[in-house]
């Protein structure tokens, strides 16, 4: 390079790597503006401040002066100011938007916000605060920062039920309503799904009477211009005129009253038990009703609980009427799967897909062996970004839909709902960034990048079993140090909700551990019985059992715990116990009432060693010796615990949700038990068990002489099958709460070659519920004998 432009270059002023906002103007068109336009700049200087402590001025002329320029249009909407503010344009596509940063030497800074309509600013203006460095008396903005972004599908939404049962909403006022709404939209959500009238349970949490509320829900939809959807169960038994009208005209009264409505969804099931044929004609009497009040709004239906007959009715109907009232079919949980539906359906109709993205357990997308320490304490709504899991569904499953309204039953699922909000602009975005840019915006811009990571190391704590999973511990420290940098949490939910998962996650894995090791020390007092004596080894057994309460491990850390969750029951409404908060049911959230739940056979020994201790002394140590080595599969013999990611070595897993969609059928996942928050004397190893059998369970290296049983516990008689034939059971033991013990003998000559293969006849269970349906829990294949001179 010529010296001389070398020296021209070092004399140049450097460009800085941000640009400081802080005195910036925000600019308008002026005029009566678009819904979502005229709310946008209202939005950006209402967050600036909230961060900054700055107040940005707003006008709708252009400023003089040098200062930064914020300005914010549609593409084609007339403004005196447009030829100054220049910048690029957005894509054609509705929403988009474009930002484009106009700065240079001697040139005074202009950012543009520019949509393709009103919707389009205000995502603009969504995705500019996610970039924003905001702190106290700070606001600054890359200087190399522009984008241009379009949604990759037109409905993207959320379902946010004002009603008892939900876990926070109950407890909110019209304010936090407002913001949540705000916060929705900041990261591209366009739709909000509300539950008006499903129920008529009162919550002792109500700040306004339902109906107001649900007004006022219209009402902020419209502000934001969110569409505003309704999920509506039709709950009257068809046919039957006096209920139907009754039901019709109360339907009327909202629709009338709401200042907004786009559309209505009802599910064909969970709630609502009619038949195809009885419930599209009445369907057609509820679009009608809704033309009246809103003439461009639809009603949509999924398939959910529908029997194969009523699939095909419905599928018969809409060929044959092409009926104009339906907007479309909605694909939920135990409905059809997407590619039948949309291979079914017709064309012209799109599907909506209603994702489970707010539970963990006994739901549409479970966490897959979800250790059960995790199942029987977080239960199926704790705090849950499943950043992984949630991407994967999503990508796994678009194609076949126009968008998303997802279920949610509460705040827990937050960091879910933006996540799949911004699916529905960028499907293949960068799951990490996506989690610097939530920890950015709702924690502290300095927090992005440990934030973002503690999110992520959040669903890692899920992966695999807890008693190997070392590195809990490791994201506990990370979110110490968080707490540390931000200093007093105040208001801040989202970082306290997420602090109390890691410190939740982190204790349980500690109780864990330790509730182990006494299980295993008492377990050895009982097999010591003969030396000690019945009375003395009860006596110890129960000691170390009881341990678990009397000396609890980590009691600062269940403290804190308890203390985040009062905390967030102040600040947002989030009901963690049955009791205190007044939630709607123990499964609902309330993980604080199993903070303490026994992780180990605790409660089935103690009801074990009561029993025994009334038996003859001599009989009493023969029991006690039995149940010290109950779990002990004996010399050359096997144990599986069916439904334990760490008890399972013969099971193929799959980790990623999306992979348990796919191939779930030939690698099945167990199923986590509620067993309520009331004692249960029941074996741990009960919580969990496979309904949907594995393939096959290969045992190697046994003995070729034979002499095998298998013994396991299952609901139901349990079809086993030893190398493809129908084992012959030997015995029929007691109920026991669901399971039975049953053992089954292996022939001889199956293990000639010194393996068998375990496996179950296929049942036909489709008529019963599914928590009828034959399970096994646990099994043990033992050698109980060899046959002289057997070869």
């Amino acid at each position: 390079m010529p010296l001389l432009l070398l020296g021209l270059l070092a004399v140049l002023p450097a460009q800085p790597a941000t640009l400081d906002l802080a005195g910036a103007v925000v600019v308008t068109r002026p005029g009566q503006l678009p819904a979502a336009e005229a709310v946008a700049s209202r939005v950006l200087v209402e967050e600036v401040a909230r961060r900054s402590g700055i107040t940005w001025k707003m006008a709708s002329e252009w400023p003089g002066g040098d200062g930064p320029v914020i300005a914010l249009t549609v593409a084609e909407g007339p403004s005196p100011w447009m030829a100054q503010a220049g910048g690029s344009q957005p894509a054609a596509k509705p929403e988009s938007f474009a930002i484009s940063v106009l700065a240079g030497a001697g040139q005074r800074t202009v950012v543009v916000v520019r949509g393709r309509d009103g919707r389009g600013v205000l995502f603009g203006v969504g995705r500019l605060l996610r970039s924003l460095e905001l702190g106290q008396g700070k606001t600054r903005l890359g200087a190399g920062f522009g984008v241009s972004e379009s949604p990759d599908v037109p409905i993207r939404g959320h379902q946010i039920g004002y009603r008892a049962r939900a876990n926070s909403w109950d407890a909110w006022t019209v304010a936090q309503f407002d913001q949540h709404f705000r916060e929705l939209a900041i990261f591209g959500a366009n739709c909000i799904e509300n539950i008006p009238f499903e129920d008529n349970d009162p919550s002792p949490h109500f700040k306004l009477p339902r109906e107001e509320m649900n007004q006022r829900i219209a009402g902020l939809c419209d502000q934001y211009d969110l569409d505003h959807w309704v999920w509506v169960p039709v709950q009257v038994a068809l046919p039957n005129a006096p209920l139907e009208a009754a039901f019709l005209q109360r339907q009327e009264a909202f629709y009338k009253a709401c200042k907004r409505l786009d559309a209505v969804f009802v599910p064909g099931g969970d709630p609502g038990d009619n038949h195809a044929k009885e419930l599209l004609p009445f369907l057609e009497k509820m679009a009608a009703t809704l033309a009246k009040h809103h003439p461009r709004a639809k009603v949509w239906l999924s398939l959910q609980g529908f029997k194969p007959l009523d699939v095909d009715h419905f599928y018969a109907y809409v060929d044959a009427k092409n009926p104009a009232w339906l907007g479309g079919v909605v694909m939920g949980p135990s409905s059809p799967p997407l590619e039948e539906t949309r291979q079914r359906l017709t064309a012209s109709y799109p599907i909506r897909w209603y994702p489970d993205i707010t539970h963990t357990v006994r739901c549409q997308y479970p966490v897959p062996w979800w250790d059960p320490a995790f199942g029987a304490t977080l239960g199926r709504e704790p705090v849950c970004p499943r950043p992984r899991d949630m991407a994967s569904i999503y990508r796994l499953g678009k194609s076949f839909t126009t968008g998303f309204i997802t279920y949610s039953d509460g705040i827990h699922d937050d960091f879910n709902k933006a996540l799949w909000s911004q699916l529905g602009w960028r499907p293949t975005l960068d799951i990490r960034a996506f989690a610097m840019d939530y920890a950015r915006f709702f924690f502290r811009h300095d927090l992005a990048e440990p934030g973002g990571d503690a999110l992520l190391a959040l669903e890692n704590n899920w992966r695999g079993s807890l008693a190997e999973n070392s590195s809990v511990e490791g994201t506990l420290k990370l979110w110490q140090a968080i707490e540390k940098t931000h200093g007093p949490l105040g208001d801040n939910w989202r970082l306290e909700m997420h602090l109390m998962r890691a410190y939740y996650d982190a204790y349980t894995r500690q109780r864990l551990l330790r509730e182990t090791r006494l299980q295993q020390q008492a377990l050895g007092r009982l097999r010591s019985a003969g030396r000690l004596g019945a009375a003395e080894a009860i006596r110890l057994a129960q000691a170390d059992l009881a341990s678990t309460t009397e000396q609890p491990v980590r009691p600062s850390w269940r403290e804190q715990i308890l203390r985040q969750g009062d905390s967030l029951f102040r600040s947002i409404g989030y009901q963690t116990t049955l009791k205190k908060h007044q939630a709607s049911g123990s499964e609902r959230a309330c993980v604080l009432d199993f903070l303490d739940y026994p992780l180990n056979d605790r409660w089935w020994l103690e009801d074990q060693l009561a029993r025994i201790a009334k038996l003859p002394a001599d009989e009493a140590v023969q029991e006690l010796v039995r149940l010290g080595r109950f779990d002990d599969p004996g010399p050359g013999g096997f144990y599986e615990s069916m439904g334990h990611v760490g008890k399972s070595p013969r099971q193929a897993k799959l980790f990623e949700a999306a992979d348990q969609i796919r191939w779930g059928d030939r690698f099945p996942s167990p199923t986590q038990r509620w067993m309520g928050e009331q004692r249960r004397p029941v074996r741990f190893a009960w919580h969990t068990y496979q309904d949907d059998l594995p393939e096959g369970l290969a045992f190697t290296g046994l003995d070729i002489r034979g002499g095998y049983t298998v013994r396991l516990f299952a609901q139901g008689d349990s079809p086993l099958l030893v190398d493809g034939q129908r084992a012959r059971r030997v015995h029929l033991g007691v109920l026991q709460d669901q399971v039975t013990e049953q053992v089954f003998e292996v022939p001889d000559e199956a293990a000639r070659d010194g393996k068998v293969v375990l496996s179950w006849e296929k049942l036909e269970e489709g008529h019963l519920n599914w928590r009828n349906r034959h399970y096994v829990t646990e099994l043990w294949l033992s050698r109980t004998w060899a046959r002289p001179g057997a070869k």
